[in-house]
């Protein structure tokens, strides 16, 4: 018997990504749908809660299995601002703003946080995370993606998220995702025997 299991989010670039990781997992007990519901974000101080908490939310509204992605970015030089806030920030700051926060710092690490949930109706969720380190560059460069992406170096490249993604080069690190298909597997393993 297939269970289906939705990925609420609007993006449906997050979920095209998620579908692209899941193919080489083949788990053919489950079929994964995109549900564009309504949804409740906490303020929390990371990622984790926030997924955690709208993905019982969601399970328990819809009744049915849900997966739910939240994304943060941390600055190390603010404290790890903005942190879980990144949507609503990025909107006020835009690429500028940001630059203005960093300026003349020395010390523009900074990382992803990617959290991804799952919650069954009457369970509780279960949350995986990735973490991206890299830093802030000095100059906005790019044109894809985000304001941050024209702005962030991940550990081990020279070019900005948004370069990647204009030249169709960007390979985001997708742990978390790999991490939730496998605590998949391992439950469809521990199932009982019907």
């Amino acid at each position: 018997m297939i269970e289906k299991i939705y990925f609420i989010t609007t993006n449906q670039y997050k979920f095209d990504q998620f579908l692209l990781v899941a193919k080489k997992y083949k788990l053919n007990n489950y079929k994964f749908e995109q549900l564009a519901g309504e949804i409740i974000e906490i303020q929390a101080e990371d990622n984790e809660q926030v997924a955690k908490f709208s993905s019982k939310w969601a399970s328990k509204k819809y009744n049915l299995p849900i997966i739910k992605e939240d994304v943060g970015f941390y600055i190390e030089r603010l404290k790890g601002f903005p942190g879980p806030y990144l949507s609503q920030v990025e909107n006020q700051l835009e690429t500028s703003g940001f630059l203005q926060l960093l300026n003349n710092s020395e010390n523009r690490n900074a990382y992803w946080q990617y959290s991804i949930a799952i919650c069954f109706p009457n369970q509780k969720p279960v949350v995986f995370s990735t973490i991206q380190k890299g830093e802030i560059a000095a100059a906005a460069k790019g044109k894809s993606g985000w304001h941050t992406d024209k702005l962030f170096i991940q550990d081990g490249q020279e070019k900005t998220i948004s370069e990647l993604l204009d030249a169709n080069n960007y390979h985001r690190d997708n742990r978390h995702y790999e991490k939730l298909l496998e605590y998949l597997r391992n439950k469809t393993n521990c199932a009982p025997s019907q």
